[in-house]
């Protein structure tokens, strides 16, 4: 009798195995036919994207979705966001393993301490992906052709904080895949990158992505400044510390400037900051840097009251200092027969429009991502993931559908195969 239970046993238990193995690709398929309809692209106000702005997805984006749409929106995330998620993934992990039985005669602690181990190293080699891997980029179509699409803020390797593989002509392939008509670069208190950038452009601007020279520099050490306009002729006219002195430009055009992010100084900025700054037309409201978007996260309310009240323009900036494959944000700017105007003269217009500070000048489009911060922070893991699954598109579906029941059967045949040896 005691030989019959445990034949019959046996195949329950491998059964039961066998269908705890498919929970998980099941809800998943359940969740990527249940969480639809969120929008990726939005203006600064979650509204929809102005100038009927769609994101663009290469086939091979779309092969690659699981890795590429869910890099992206690590790659998004603020710094205190990426570690709240991979906190809560932690505890995710060591809560299932704490109350479920394991056919495993290890003690429960050391299964625990493999797992976290195992994960440690799975977030590492996550995060060097997100920041390493080559990997196609979502990209920005404005139908209307009278429209530039536009970055303020990038760097080359010239800066010193920058990856230094990371050339004028790497920029200008990163602007050009995530989307960009025209890029600033805006290297500290130098411009030996931009000088090799702009040797590269175009003769039209419309024929392809251009590279206009700009500077970052400072204001009395308390804050950061992207400076348009500035040439290398104009050297003279910094100092050390990259604060602009009187003078006039070598183009003979005025300087325009925009207060960067990050900004421990948001309290400073007044009208005697505004008259004092040259040319003071712009502050930044989305700058992909993680600590820049972990200021939009706390602060968004109070950088739109200072745009206010010094009659400033929002505009946002990927702040790119060589590293990951993500866009953020974009600038939209309508400038009609652009496309057929020098690389140059059409920063000369994009220049003047700020200067003016016309309300309607600069529209800005924004990725989807949480905008989770302090106490909040607690719920980055089901936001995260319904974000990215909310945002896939349909042939991004079909494609997480085939990874997730490949990998599910490749995994039932390395099983079998291991069960009969």
């Amino acid at each position: 009798m005691q030989e019959r239970r445990a034949s019959t046993t046996i195949p329950e238990r491998d059964s039961n195995i066998r269908v705890k193995r498919v929970v998980l690709p099941l809800l998943l398929s359940i969740a990527l036919a249940v969480v639809t309809g969120v929008e990726s692209v939005t203006d600064s106000h979650g509204r929809p994207a102005p100038h009927s702005a769609t994101p663009e997805l290469s086939a091979s984006y779309i092969a690659l979705s699981p890795v590429s749409r869910t890099f992206d929106s690590l790659s998004l995330l603020s710094t205190g966001q990426s570690i709240a998620l991979f906190v809560s993934v932690a505890l995710l992990v060591a809560a299932v393993i704490s109350f479920s039985r394991s056919a495993n005669r290890r003690p429960r602690w050391k299964r625990l301490a493999i797992a976290l181990s195992v994960m440690i190293v799975g977030i590492a080699v996550t995060e060097a992906g997100v920041v390493f891997l080559p990997r196609p980029m979502a990209s920005l179509i404005v139908p209307d052709a009278d429209v530039v699409v536009i970055d303020f803020h990038s760097h080359t390797g010239a800066s010193h904080d920058v990856r230094k593989s990371f050339t004028a002509d790497r920029n200008r392939e990163w602007h050009r895949s995530g989307g960009f008509d025209i890029a600033y670069v805006s290297d500290h208190v130098t411009f030996d990158g931009v000088v090799s950038a702009q040797a590269g452009n175009p003769a039209l601007a419309g024929n392809g992505t251009s590279l206009l020279s700009a500077v970052e520099g400072r204001y009395h050490r308390i804050m950061s400044t992207i400076m348009l306009g500035l040439t290398q002729p104009d050297t003279a006219l910094l100092n050390r510390r990259g604060n602009l002195l009187p003078g006039i430009l070598a183009s003979g055009r005025s300087p325009v400037t925009i207060i960067a992010l990050p900004n421990r100084n948001l309290d400073s900025l007044n009208a005697s900051v505004r008259d004092s700054l040259t040319g003071l037309s712009a502050i930044e409201l989305i700058d992909a840097a993680p600590r820049g978007l972990s200021q939009l996260d706390r602060e968004e309310e109070k950088i739109r009251d200072i745009a206010a009240k010094l009659r400033l323009l929002l505009v946002s900036a990927s702040n790119n200092h060589g590293w990951g494959r993500a866009v953020a944000g974009w600038n939209l700017m309508r400038i009609p027969g652009w496309r057929t105007l020098p690389p140059d003269s059409v920063g000369r217009i994009i220049e003047q429009q700020l200067l003016e500070g016309r309300s309607d000048a600069v529209e800005i489009v924004m990725r989807k991502r949480p905008r989770l911060h302090g106490l909040a922070l607690a719920g980055i893991l089901p936001v995260f993931s319904y974000q990215v699954i909310g945002t896939l598109t349909l042939p991004e579906r079909l494609t997480w559908l085939a990874w997730i029941w490949g990998i599910t059967g490749l995994v039932f045949g390395f099983r079998r195969k291991e069960s009969s040896a």
